[in-house]
């Protein structure tokens, strides 16, 4: 039974008080705790020390009703710190299985400089949405302020669900709004003269990556027998991505990444060229560096930009802005979002709604134009 217990409160001593007594009858003290008592939704005695009554019957009146309506939280699973609910949770499986390496390392980095010292000492339970705010605010760059909210809230989602907490104090606050940087549509042109531009063992992964919108992971793990010239079709069910110097095999991002990509006609031929200059090794890759092994990303980036600037485009154009081109050329020639989210291995159109089509209103018919050029050639 739920009740409020008069204790002395001397600290060494703790003797019960009885209803009129001014002072402890054993060590003299005039100073009393109200100790609130009360049993667990799971059967267990638990105790709260108050330095006033009221208080202790507010604590107490507070715990039942909580019982009551099944939003009672054991004191002792909410008085994890967040910081050991990271060390906790930091390979637990998701939703979609283990996190990927690259997913990792950009937890252990966004913890490390933006979450551990600011937060990491703070028991879950006592974290205000004020807290959140100030150590998202406190990142200076709007990108790493959101990555750190992401993370706040995923731990405390996970506390929710493990029933550590009611609510998730992170899940109204609000992420910081960057200037992001307007994504550049390559046309066709633009793509053949960076092509030419690359050393040859490139050339075909960027045509690839322009006209199959792949991401790069799935592009530089391509193996021999994902790859159908006949069918014209490319099969996606790895991923390799590359952390701190080093490679991991793994699936791709999304369950709907794994699929098959039908490639246009313009492809075949590059594709069964570069195959008899680079047969596939190790591992059957169709691409791989100088030394055999995967490509790394900052040697691709080295050729790239010397490409760019030999064919006269902006330098800053990212290489994953090929799959932005290939999206949006896959709209333009269907005007189908469904179609369209498939090739890209998206689980919705949202994206493709919101990002792809607005990304091609400029330069819609430059490509048409050149699309046209390009079926005219492949035809005659």
């Amino acid at each position: 039974m739920a009740h409020v217990q008069r204790r002395c409160g001397n600290r060494t001593c703790r003797r019960s008080l009885s209803p009129g007594a001014r002072s402890c009858a054993v060590c003299g003290s005039r100073e009393a705790a109200w100790v609130a008592r009360y049993v667990g939704a799971d059967h267990r005695e638990r105790s709260k020390s108050f330095g006033r009554r009221v208080d202790a019957e507010r604590y107490l009146n507070a715990q039942e009703s909580a019982k009551r309506t099944g939003e009672w939280i054991d004191p002792e699973r909410s008085s994890i710190t967040l910081g050991a609910l990271w060390l906790e949770q930091r390979q637990r499986p998701g939703v979609r299985g283990m996190p990927a390496p690259s997913t990792l390392a950009k937890w252990d980095s966004t913890w490390r400089q933006h979450v551990a010292e600011q937060l990491g000492d703070y028991p879950i339970a006592t974290l205000t949405r004020q807290d959140v705010r100030d150590t998202v605010t406190a990142v200076k760059s709007p990108w790493q302020a959101a990555e750190t909210l992401k993370l706040v809230r995923l731990l405390l989602n996970r506390a929710v669900d493990d029933n550590r907490l009611k609510a998730n104090v992170a899940a109204r606050v609000k992420a910081p709004v960057g200037q992001r940087r307007e994504i550049r549509v390559l046309t066709p042109a633009e793509i053949s003269a960076i092509v030419e531009a690359l050393p040859e063992r490139y050339r075909c992964l960027v045509l690839l990556d322009a006209y199959s919108s792949l991401r790069w992971s799935e592009l530089v793990a391509l193996k021999r027998d994902d790859l159908d010239l006949a069918g014209r079709t490319v099969r996606v069910d790895e991923a390799l991505t590359e952390v701190n110097g080093t490679f991991h095999w793994r699936k791709p991002k999304t369950t709907r990444s794994e699929r098959v990509v039908s490639l246009p006609k313009l492809l075949v031929g590059p594709l069964a060229a570069h195959l008899l200059a680079f047969p596939p090794r190790p591992e059957r890759l169709i691409f791989y560096g100088e030394t055999g092994q995967p490509i790394r990303r900052k040697t691709f980036r080295r050729a790239w930009i010397a490409a760019l600037r030999a064919a006269g485009v902006d330098e800053h154009v990212r290489v994953g802005w090929l799959r932005h081109t290939g999206a949006s050329l896959a709209y333009l020639a269907t005007h189908d979002l469904k179609a369209t989210a498939d090739r890209l291995g998206h689980t919705s159109t949202r994206m493709v709604d919101t990002v792809y089509v607005k990304l091609y209103d400029d330069v819609a018919r430059e490509v048409a134009d050149a699309i046209d050029e390009v079926v005219r050639r492949t035809e005659s």
